[in-house]
């Protein structure tokens, strides 16, 4: 599941916006999501599906005219495109994981419903590929949770393999704390978890100095 929003300057990295203003924080924010579609489609075919979990809900054919030239020319690519339900990120997420962990729950694909695992994404960290989401899944054999840090106190992926609303709730979003207010959460559960490398999100304006690995800069 990629989290995403429609790129309207003001809208986006708001952040780094009152460093290098609207524009060029929404065209930043537009070619890091943008990046992060093309590398995370599978190698191998039917690893995994692909869903974009965008907002504002009433922006869905914009969003598909923004996305669907770059989706048509990554052999294989197929994505379904739902928009996100919540008041707060929190909400949106466990809304998320939610509907796609219980979308195999029915009829004849009943069977496969105990294996299904969910992994979320946000377009804030251009290291995120196809690669990383597979040893997430790996991770997801054995553990309950897989979570990958960011530098600043967040967390660019989360995966589980049932639905756990609980840790989602009284988390303080776009804080230095997320990342540790889940670790408490995941440990006060008893639940096992699985920790990726940690990565740096582009939100602010030094998060850009000296980055070389990437065709925004």
């Amino acid at each position: 599941m990629v989290f995403l929003k429609y790129p309207n300057p003001g809208q986006v990295k708001t952040r780094l916006a009152a460093d290098i203003g609207k524009e060029r924080a929404c065209f930043i924010y537009q070619a890091l999501a943008e990046q992060i579609v093309r590398h995370i489609f599978p190698v191998k075919p039917r690893t995994y599906e692909v869903g974009i979990f965008f907002t504002p809900a009433d922006k869905e054919d914009e969003i598909k005219a923004w996305l669907n030239p770059l989706l048509s020319t990554i052999p294989g690519a197929y994505v379904q495109f739902i928009s996100q339900e919540g008041n707060d990120l929190g909400d949106r997420i466990s809304h998320a994981f939610k509907k796609t962990l219980q979308s195999y729950s029915h009829g004849k694909e009943d069977k496969m419903s105990s294996s299904r695992k969910a992994i979320i994404i946000g377009t804030d960290c251009p290291e995120i590929d196809a690669e990383l989401i597979e040893s997430a899944f790996e991770v997801l054999k054995e553990k309950d949770v897989v979570i990958g840090p960011c530098k600043d106190g967040g967390y660019y992926l989360i995966g589980m393999s049932r639905h756990m609303p609980d840790l989602f709730t009284g988390i303080d979003w776009s804080t230095n704390r997320v990342f540790a207010q889940t670790i408490e959460k995941i440990q006060k559960k008893n639940l096992s978890c699985g920790i990726l490398k940690t990565l740096a999100d582009i939100d602010r304006i030094e998060d850009l100095y000296g980055r070389k690995d990437s065709p925004l800069w």
